[in-house]
Order: C-alpha cells, then sequence, then structure tokens
C-alpha cells in the first residue's frame, strides 16, 4: 500500500492527458469539422438556389452553414476522440499521461489487472459521460440528472487518493489502484 500513487501525480497525468487529448480533438475535430461544414454550406447553398433566393443570401446561408457545421463537427470529434483516449485505459491500465510519469493501474494487491476489471473501472470513472450521451439520445432528463450525481460523486472520490489507501471512489469500488509501473507483480 505503501507504494501507492497519490494525488499529486495523478492529477499531473490527468492534466497531461487532458493537454494532448486537447490537442488531438483540436486536429481531429476541425478536420471533421470542416469537412462537415463544407457539407451543411453546400447544402445550405442548394437550398436558397431551390428557393429562388439569390446573390448574398445564399452565400450568407452557406457561411452560416458551413459555421455551423464546423463547430458541430469539433464537439463532435472531441467527444469521440476523448472517449477512445481514456478507453485505452480501460484496455491498457494507463493512459499516455500515465506512461509518460510512469505510473500504471493494477489490482488492489498490486498485481497486474485484468481488462475486464480495467474495462469495469472505466465504466465507473466516466458513467456520468455515459449517461449524459444516453440522455441525450433518448431524452430521458432523468439520466442526465443521475450522470451529474456520478460526476459529483466521482469528482469527490478522487480526492480520496489523499487518505492512507491513496484510493479514488471508483479504484475502492473496483477493487484497483495506481502504482509505480515497475512496483506491479
Amino acid at each position: 500500500m505503501e507504494q501507492r500513487i497519490g494525488f499529486g501525480k495523478r492529477l499531473g497525468a490527468f492534466v497531461l492527458d487532458c493537454v494532448l487529448c486537447g490537442i488531438i480533438a483540436g486536429v481531429g475535430g476541425t478536420t471533421i469539422g470542416g469537412w462537415l461544414g463544407a457539407y451543411t454550406g453546400a447544402a445550405a447553398v442548394a437550398a436558397t438556389t431551390a428557393a429562388a433566393n439569390a446573390g448574398q443570401d445564399s452565400q450568407a446561408a452557406a457561411a452560416m452553414g458551413g459555421l455551423f457545421g464546423a463547430i458541430a463537427g469539433i464537439i463532435i470529434a472531441a467527444y469521440l476522440i476523448a472517449v477512445v483516449y481514456f478507453l485505452f485505459e480501460g484496455l491498457t491500465g494507463y493512459t499516455l499521461g500515465k506512461l509518460v510519469l510512469g505510473i500504471r493501474i493494477a489490482n488492489d494487491d498490486g498485481t497486474a489487472a485484468g481488462v475486464g476489471k480495467l474495462l469495469y473501472r472505466y465504466l465507473l470513472k466516466n458513467s456520468s459521460y455515459f449517461l449524459a450521451l444516453i440522455a441525450l439520445f433518448t431524452g430521458v432528463h432523468a439520466l442526465a440528472t443521475l450522470g451529474n450525481l456520478a460526476w459529483l460523486l466521482i469528482f469527490i472520490g478522487c480526492f480520496f487518493t489523499l487518505g492512507v489507501k491513496k484510493q479514488a471512489f471508483h479504484d475502492m469500488i473496483a477493487k484497483t489502484a495506481v502504482y509505480p509501473k515497475g512496483a506491479i507483480k
């Protein structure tokens, strides 16, 4: 238990992951947003031309369609890239931030965790995002509220790493902990 990684290094890995994910999402999002913007801009031009509007009206419609398409593309791409990026943690036990700082997720006894346990931890840790996504697609607002409550529990639970066990709330439930990479048996 004394080899477990506490709050500071885990926060550092998370910040590094957010920066890396933001860069990847920015590049991927602008690319996807550009494609979506071009598509919606072209659709707006076709719609306004069909309605017999000419000149500046069709150009303005194309610009607005392109802008809204680009913004939607960036948001969608950022969300998908973040899910895939952090899913890597659920499959391997580390993210790029954890890898750079030399830490990894393992069982709470210090042995290597299996993919099933890592995915379970990933789902617990990110349950608020999945509930929000399900609420968005189904329209069940109670799921969004439940997702907000889950986020609050996970957020507060992260501060449990300041304690003696150095485990976040999601680690306690999944029976995992974060260790230096070389300390895992």
